[in-house]
């Protein structure tokens, strides 16, 4: 009989979390934060520092905190409350919001949902703060941070739906860090609470959805800008493969603004770096490869007469756009002809775009780029458990 023991696993794990339906992302993940200011958008927050209620002062007024030694330092513009290991801004609202800007370093504001709490981090040289957020606020916030704006509703149906199966698979990835995920791309961007009404209305109408594979395992999410015109087999990018990952044709992502690139780099160069890779030490000349195409299909090597580079290398050592690119020597250059932005594995981007924008529903569109899954509520997922 099947057992699904990691996917229940992950089932129980997230239910019994102390709240089930709250995110703690680390915000600021990038900066090294050693003083900043909060100051609340909407709704009342009370402040607690070290676990005693902190109640003499305004609630809605304007906090300092900085690092000062092993402590932080709270000050609002009228008073000093003193030196604190921890301190948490806890709203007295369900609906509330809170700016926080960066002082050192100097950053943008940036606007949240929810609570925060202000830590040292364990290097004990900068402030660690944890956004703890309601789960659709939080995929709302990164729909708009990975999606960007101005997108048809369809879509951003899509990308919530594929960042709540990422977030759902990745949860506690930084458990004993003291946050759950992080708010850089290691995790998912997010750089702020959403503000876009179609991205909020989005995430209300996939509220749970989650996608998985035929053992109801949620699926590895990945998604690029632009494939330029078909995509890739995960194996053939990370080494691994996933039956729901395979090369599907895109003819809707080819007018886009990612579909096509050109650098050109010079032949000597070219020559020194075939020279580096030939990975022989009888100091053999390689090949001088001055054509490559790959008009009709992607390929995954660069190979010629025992010369065998993969594509990916090639793309990450000359910082290219995509691994899809013909060659063709021009002069003492050689020009790189390309399509698409990115690793092209899974949903394309801005062929999804062009998709919903052209009526097609977001579940056609999920299964137009991602081969035998489900889409399905992740409340559901333990009637399908079995002993």
């Amino acid at each position: 009989m099947k057992k699904f023991s990691l996917l229940f696993g992950f089932v129980i794990l997230f239910a019994i979390h102390s709240n089930a339906n709250i995110v703690n992302v680390r915000i600021l993940t990038t900066k090294v934060i050693r003083s900043f200011i909060f100051s609340p958008l909407g709704g009342n927050y009370a402040i607690y520092g070290d676990g005693v209620l902190l109640s003499d002062f305004d609630p809605t007024g304007i906090f300092q905190m900085t690092l000062e030694g092993n402590a932080i330092r709270l000050k609002t513009f009228e008073k000093d409350l003193g030196r604190f290991y921890n301190i948490k801004m806890i709203s007295r609202e369900p609906e509330a919001s809170f700016k926080i800007k960066s002082i050192n370093p100097q950053s943008k504001v940036r606007t949240y949902d929810g609570n925060v709490e202000v830590k040292l981090h364990t290097d004990n040289l900068q402030l660690l703060l944890v956004n703890s957020v309601d789960l659709e606020d939080y995929i709302a916030g990164v729909v708009e941070s990975e999606g960007g704006r101005g997108s048809n509703l369809e879509y951003y149906k899509i990308q919530a739906i594929l960042c709540r199966t990422y977030l759902l698979a990745h949860l506690n990835r930084h458990i004993q860090e003291g946050f759950e995920i992080c708010d850089d791309v290691h995790c998912q961007a997010y750089a702020s609470k959403a503000s876009e009404d179609d991205i909020i209305q989005a995430v209300l109408a996939t509220k749970g959805q989650v996608v998985v594979d035929n053992n109801l395992n949620l699926i590895t999410a990945a998604f690029h800008s632009n494939c330029g015109g078909e995509t890739c087999n995960s194996e053939d990018v990370w080494a691994i493969s996933k039956s729901y990952l395979k090369s599907v044709k895109d003819t809707f992502c080819t007018s886009q603004s990612q579909a096509h690139w050109q650098r050109d780099i010079s032949l000597e160069d070219w020559k020194s770096y075939l020279q580096l890779k030939q990975n022989n030490s009888k100091g053999k000349t390689p090949p001088m490869i001055t054509s490559f195409n790959q008009a009709y299909g992607r390929a995954v090597y660069l190979e010629d007469k025992g010369l065998k580079i993969p594509l990916k290398n090639i793309r990450n050592d000359f910082k290219l756009k995509s691994t899809f690119f013909s060659i063709e020597q021009i002069g003492d250059s050689i020009k790189f002809k390309g399509r698409g932005y990115g690793h092209g594995v899974g949903l394309c981007q801005e062929g999804a775009m062009e998709m919903a924008r052209q009526k097609y529903s977001y579940e056609y569109i999920l299964h137009y780029y991602y081969k035998d899954v489900s889409l399905v509520d992740v409340s559901a997922l333990s009637y399908f458990r079995q002993e």
